[in-house]
Order: C-alpha cells, then sequence, then structure tokens
C-alpha cells in the first residue's frame, strides 16, 4: 500500500493495489521475472519453523500468494491451503497453473479486515503463512494488515511471516554495483518502491497485549534466480512466530 504513512486506508491502498495489479497482468515467462521464487531448499528450512506449530487440525492461508508456487508447496505438507492476493491477475495465474485438490485461491486485500472476517467465517480459525508482503507496506498501513491477519487466526491460529529487513537493502545495492540492475528487480522497482522491515519491527507490529511471540530470528530467501556467472540470488530475511495470546 502506498499513500500517506499515516494512512491505513484510503487512495494509498487502491494505488499499491493497482500498481501489482498492473505488474502481475504484465508477466511475460521471463526467466528471473518474479524474482522471489524460493528454491524448494529454501521453503523446506522454513517449513522447520512451523510445520509442528501449525499441525494439520487447521487449514493454511498464504496471504499474499502471488502465481501460488509457495502455495503449492504448502499444499504438499498441510490439508487444506488457501492462496490469497490482492492482484486479481495474480490470482488468476494461480488458478490457471497444475493445482493439487486441496488448494483454492481468491482475491483479498491484506488490508481489508472485513473481507478476511468474512473468509474466517468460511475457513474457521487458520495458520497463516506470508512471505516478503508486510515489508512491502508503508508503515501506517501495517496495523490494517494485523487486523486482517488476526481476524484470519482467530483464537487458535499460529502466523509465520519472513520479510525482507535492511540488509536486504545493502544486499541489493551489492548486486547493483557488480552487475548491475537485474531485469527482474528493475521491473518491479519501476511499479512498487522496496520496503524494509527489521526483525524487531516485525515482532512489534503484533500488539504485546493480544499476541504471543514465539521466536525470531535471521535467514535468507534463496531464490531460484542467478546472476551473471551463476551467482544465485540469496537475499537476507528475518522470520517471526505469533499466535493470539488467548490461544491454548
Amino acid at each position: 500500500m502506498t499513500g500517506d504513512p499515516d494512512q491505513s486506508t484510503g487512495e494509498g491502498d487502491l494505488d499499491l493495489a493497482s500498481a501489482w495489479e498492473g505488474w502481475w497482468a504484465g508477466i511475460d515467462g521471463t526467466p528471473g521475472e518474479i524474482v522471489w521464487d524460493a528454491d524448494p531448499g529454501d521453503l523446506e528450512a522454513d517449513l522447520k519453523h512451523f510445520a509442528d506449530l501449525f499441525g494439520q487440525a487447521l487449514p493454511v492461508v498464504d496471504f499474499g500468494c502471488g502465481d501460488g508456487r509457495q502455495t503449492r508447496f504448502l499444499a504438499r505438507h498441510f490439508a487444506h491451503v488457501t492462496g490469497v492476493d490482492f492482484a486479481a491477475a495474480a490470482i488468476s495465474r494461480a488458478r490457471s497453473a497444475d493445482n493439487p485438490p486441496n488448494v483454492t485461491f481468491q482475491v483479498l486485500d491484506v488490508g481489508d479486515p472485513v473481507g478476511a472476517a468474512r473468509l474466517h467465517q468460511e475457513l474457521a480459525d487458520a495458520n497463516v503463512y506470508i512471505r516478503g508482503m508486510l515489508q512491502a507496506l508503508l508503515p501506517g498501513s501495517r496495523p490494517a494488515a494485523v487486523q486482517s491477519i488476526a481476524a484470519l487466526l482467530g483464537e487458535t491460529g499460529t502466523l509465520f511471516a519472513k520479510e525482507l529487513p535492511p540488509e536486504a537493502g545493502s544486499y541489493f545495492a551489492d548486486v547493483i554495483q557488480r552487475h548491475g540492475m537485474p531485469p527482474g528487480i528493475a521491473k518491479v522497482m519501476r511499479q512498487i518502491p522496496p520496503g524494509q522491515i527489521s526483525e524487531q519491527e516485525l515482532a512489534s507490529l503484533f500488539p504485546a497485549g493480544r499476541f504471543e511471540v514465539l521466536g525470531t530470528g535471521t535467514s535468507h530467501i534463496h531464490t531460484i534466480n542467478t546472476l551473471p556467472g551463476g551467482e544465485v540470488i540469496i537475499v537476507p530475511a528475518v522470520w517471526a512466530l505469533i499466535r493470539p495470546r488467548h490461544a491454548g
């Protein structure tokens, strides 16, 4: 979401939604175009942090699912996974892929707690997986996203979030200095301003009176994209595991 950082809703939200819609609508299949697509080993490493806490009793919501690559990975490990994204073009691409029967997709804006509450009525409490979405929101837009996440978690869900910290900016600056701007990154930055969120900021988004932070840490996003010479793009990341305080 873009716009006045003191506002959690309004025209700024629509601007970012339009930007992502335009970006996904313009995807043409160029290698490296979706710069954040993860290597399976990266996703397996993440899974170790949350698999036991997620368990099998609750459905999983992949919030900010994009074209569903990570959603399909989650579906190999959990009974039912719903991928949601506020770009209809992304959801269209996700639905057109070869999806397993335990996956569904729908459009949902992260800044729409009412829409998230409707999805909760459909799914009941859910575990939530987020990868690289919260850092893209301006600080004033993040509280609405937390409300949406809380609506999906209900009383018993658990959140796993993996985001880009300030160190990611330094990493990309070094990449650009050595190799120039990778085309996939350039295409994103033309339409969507980059963002970042520190490990401490990620945890503090969720008020201590309402949420319990089960753990945080540093990690990487090991992508499937390479630089000239074959160097794999491996971006610094932070993660957090969080649940509602009234969870049993």
